[in-house]
């Protein structure tokens, strides 16, 4: 009888495209389900039912739709089988379509750090040395034979010995006659070894993104990189933003330890098969170094973050962070050393400081004023001007990187990134030239560009259904909520479902960019800065994989200056990293670096208002001090 109640109690889903069959329990959550049977599925609000982004499709089996679905989903929508995954409910067998963009193992699409030369002097590093065990007798310890050599022999200053490497000395200075090689962070040993390793010692930079995580594997023998790793943070399953990050961490101690758990198994996980593909011993990795907004630091290190969200913003912690010999994952990881930059200020944070040490844009650079923006769904803006430098936070939200966007994707192979009218049929280009899935944030900027050039959207951002060209006359619809919609490409035209851009996309399309635009305009009116004086905009994050600058340019996003001033320098934050793991002077510098910079409170700015309502206009911006 208990077997036939257990049968009764699971269900068969078959996922499609893939034909995979998995069995779950029978009235579970459809994205709690998949997540039991190591499936994770990008959920942009947290789970809570009130973005309606994670549209997936009952072929066959489609359950009865929920309040919430019935108020996201068009009526449409549902009759064809659309559902919610973080609301719908398995009741029976049934075959499911789950879109790529959904998954969080389809998008890898990531801006590489453009690697420069750099002046190579690590961090760590590794003394092969000879111990006279003969002087054994006049020394009180092993320990005492080890610092004092490194002290006097080496000129090593008030050389420090980590308990946790206590135990390795004893048997490593007799095994090869006192022939050992130790491991320094500066003068800290972290580890002591038999004989000559030198050519065994590796650091990893990390790049701790809320969206997608970088990693690079460095190998300290040599400085070279020898990999490149980038996975999506798996956090976006608690909430796509730094918002719904902290509103789920604030929730107790569970939750805050749920979310540095996800991404420490992750991380492990990626670690270790970096190692077994190159043939390194975890053992050799001596330094983790990261950098991640404010929000991410903290969860990183178990710190909550959820006064950071709240008046007056404020970090628990602002300098870095070093820790010896830390559980990355008890039992089968342990680092030596992990640090993380320090913060600047609100939500900016230590990845600003590192693409700050990599563009360069630091306080007293010779060359004229510089600005760095970090584009993407918390975009961090700084404007350095001589010995001086500001920082800002534009909360540009999730549009960007193609959340918050009706038919939004991820840059990934089909996300729809240009189009153009050709006669009475729309030509278009997407990622790897796949059939048109939906609009990334790159694809965003060049048809609202695009649109804006044919008078389709207006200044004011308003879709104009009174076109005088009959093209673009018939592609504008009413949709369900009576505002106007612009079919972009249809399924005739080589589309996998028709893709529209809707006013409501628009809008928040304009949101972001007058958050991004207000910020520099701001800084620039503190700093009392002209577009025309500075000297190089540096644009970091993956939308230089995509994105044209005259697009940036057209739409305010950046100043309207002369294109070789304009530089996509990739990931920043992972080449600051980069550098400052390979030349001790850069890891010195940071402290008075990120202590230069003075955080702006742009919300604090009595004409913040009035700035950004002007800058939700699509339009280039010239001269910060005039509207």
């Amino acid at each position: 009888m208990s077997d036939i109640m257990a049968a009764e109690r699971i269900v068969f889903l078959k996922l499609l495209p893939e034909k995979v069959e998995i069995a779950v329990k029978k009235n579970s959550v459809f994205a709690q389900a998949l997540a039991g049977a190591g499936i994770r599925l990008q959920l942009p609000c947290g789970g809570a039912g009130i973005c309606g982004k994670c549209k997936i499709k009952f072929v066959k089996g489609a359950p009865q739709p929920v309040i919430i679905e019935e108020t996201l989903l068009t009526s449409q929508e549902v009759q064809k089988g659309v559902r919610l995954a973080c609301m719908t409910r398995v009741s029976a067998d049934a075959q499911v379509l789950v879109p790529d963009s959904l998954k969080l193992e389809s998008f890898a699409v990531s801006a590489r750090p453009q690697i420069k030369q750099t002046e190579f002097a690590p961090l760590v590093r590794k003394l092969h040395v000879k111990l006279p065990l003969d002087r054994l007798l006049n020394e009180k310890s092993d320990a005492d034979l080890l610092k004092n050599h490194l002290e006097q022999e080496a000129g090593l200053p008030e050389v420090t010995i980590y308990h946790a490497v206590l135990s390795k000395i004893p048997s490593a200075i007799r095994q090869r006659q006192g022939e050992v090689t130790v491991t320094l962070f500066q003068t800290q040993v972290i580890d002591v070894e038999a004989g000559d390793t030198q050519s065994s010692n590796f650091a990893l930079a990390l790049d701790l993104g809320t969206t997608t995580v970088g990693l690079l594997l460095i190998d300290l023998w040599t400085g070279q990189t020898l990999d490149y790793a980038v996975f999506p943070n798996p956090q976006i399953s608690f909430g796509a933003d730094l918002i719904s990050r902290i509103g789920y961490a604030s929730q107790g101690a569970e939750r805050l330890s749920a979310l540095k758990q996800a991404i420490h198994e992750k991380l492990t996980e990626v670690i270790e098969q970096l190692c077994l593909q190159h043939q390194i011993s975890p053992a050799n990795i001596y330094l983790l170094m990261l950098a991640g907004n404010t929000v991410m630091t903290q969860i990183f290190w178990g710190i909550t973050p959820r006064y950071v969200g709240l008046f007056p913003f404020k970090p628990t912690v602002s300098q870095a962070l070093l820790q010896f010999f830390f559980n990355l994952f008890p039992g089968r990881l342990t680092l030596p050393a992990v640090f993380s930059f320090p913060l600047i200020g609100g939500f900016v944070g230590g990845d600003a400081l590192a693409g700050m040490m990599a563009a360069p844009v630091r306080p007293g650079r010779e060359k004229g004023p510089a600005l760095l923006i970090d584009i993407g769904t918390n975009c961090e803006v700084i404007l350095q001007k001589g010995t001086e430098a500001l920082a800002a936070s534009a909360p540009a939200g999730p549009a960007l990187e193609g959340a918050n966007i009706s038919q939004g994707m991820r840059a990934v192979p089909g996300a729809l990134i240009e189009i153009r009218r050709d006669g009475d049929r729309m030509r278009w280009q997407t990622i790897e030239n796949e059939p048109p899935a939906g609009i990334c944030g790159s694809g965003l900027f060049h048809i609202i560009h695009y649109l804006t050039e044919e008078k389709v959207i207006t200044e004011d951002g308003l879709i104009d259904a009174d076109h005088p060209r009959a093209f673009w006359r018939q592609r504008i619809q009413l949709a369900e909520n009576n505002l106007a919609q612009i079919l972009l490409v249809s399924t005739d035209e080589g589309a996998l479902q028709d893709i529209f851009l809707t006013q409501q996309d628009v809008r928040e399309f304009q949101l972001a960019i007058g958050a991004i635009s207000s910020a520099w305009c701001l800084l620039c009116r503190q700093l009392q800065v002209e577009p025309a004086a500075i000297e190089r905009i540096f644009v970091a994050g993956a939308f230089g994989n995509f994105i044209r600058p005259e697009s940036l340019i057209h739409l305010g996003a950046i100043p309207a200056v002369s294109g070789e001033r304009i530089k996509f320098i990739g990931n920043a934050s992972l080449e600051g990293l980069r550098q400052t793991i390979l030349n001790g002077q850069r890891f010195e510098e940071l402290k008075s670096v990120s202590q230069s910079v003075q955080f702006v409170e742009l919300a604090s700015d009595p004409g913040f208002q009035d700035v950004f309502v002007e800058h939700l206009k699509l339009k280039k911006r010239t001269n910060p001090f005039n509207k």
